[in-house]
Parts: C-alpha cells; structure tokens; sequence
C-alpha cells in the first residue's frame, strides 16, 4: 500500500511539474473620468461637425436607443442611420453643453447624462434643448463607441 501511495505522490507531482503555468491575464490600463469627460467632447464636437459619416460613426454597430429626431426605439442600424441623417439635415452646427455627470462602470464601459443646447446658423428655427443619456463601451480593439443613446427633448415645465 505504502509502494502505491508514494507512485500517485510521484505521479502528481510529476504532472504538475509537466503542466505550462497559465498565460498572464492581459489587464485593460484604466480609463479615468477626465479620459471619459474628453471623449465625450470629442461626441460634442462630432455631433456639431454635421458630417454624416463622422456621426454614424461614433456609434457602435448593434446601437440601441431613442433618438431625439424619431419616437420610437431604434433597434435596427439601418433605421438608426436614417435618424442620424435627420440630425445632421437639423443643422446643429453649435452644441453647449450645459451640465453633465459621467458615470465610470468599469475600464470598458461609462455612462454620460447631459443636457445640452442646440442651435443652427443655417437654420435658426432650428433651436432646441435636449438631454441625453449615452453608453460608451470600448470594444476588444480598444475603441470606445455609444453602445446606447437616449436623446429626447426637454419637457415644459
């Protein structure tokens, strides 16, 4: 008995010795709220930018939300498009953000809620208020994008 305890004590021992250490987990460099607060400027740069494919292109592919210029949710990216080119023919070509929390989740992920003033120079009726809540999510290859958007007119008081 003692003959065969000691060959499964060599025997695990040896397959441990065999076994690869497991590779090192990559860890993702933590993303600050003042790294968030930037990106979300660069969001309000874009958005005034009126460039088409500038805006569409901050959004991730699968995005979801409700977008300021339609009433329903926008779960298809096609529809999604269209409302974006409804936002650019606005002409918001001046955005002042007039508040804003962000909201870090976790090195990949944040949330911003703001409330902002929108104004045309081409189109002068076209002036409004909105608040919006976006999810930014960084994908595997390190690029942030909104993942979520809710944008909606400000209510009467």
């Amino acid at each position: 008995m003692k003959k065969i305890l000691i060959l499964v004590t060599v025997s695990t021992l040896a397959l441990g010795a065999c076994q690869k250490p497991a590779a090192p987990v990559a860890t993702v460099a933590a993303f600050t709220e003042e790294e968030a607060a930037k990106l979300f400027d660069g969001t309000v740069e874009v958005w005034q930018s009126m460039d088409a494919a500038k805006v569409k292109g901050i959004y991730a592919p699968d995005v979801v939300g409700f977008d300021v210029t339609a009433p329903d949710l926008v779960v298809d990216r096609v529809a999604w498009d269209k409302n974006q080119d409804a936002f650019v023919a606005s002409k918001l070509d001046s955005i002042k953000v007039r508040s804003k929390k962000i909201q870090m989740l976790d090195a990949d992920n944040f949330i911003v809620n703001s409330v902002s003033d929108g104004t045309s120079t081409a189109v002068p009726a076209n002036k409004f208020t909105f608040r919006c809540t976006d999810v930014y999510h960084r994908a595997a290859g390190g690029t942030f994008s909104i993942v979520n958007e809710h944008c909606s007119g400000v209510p009467k008081a």
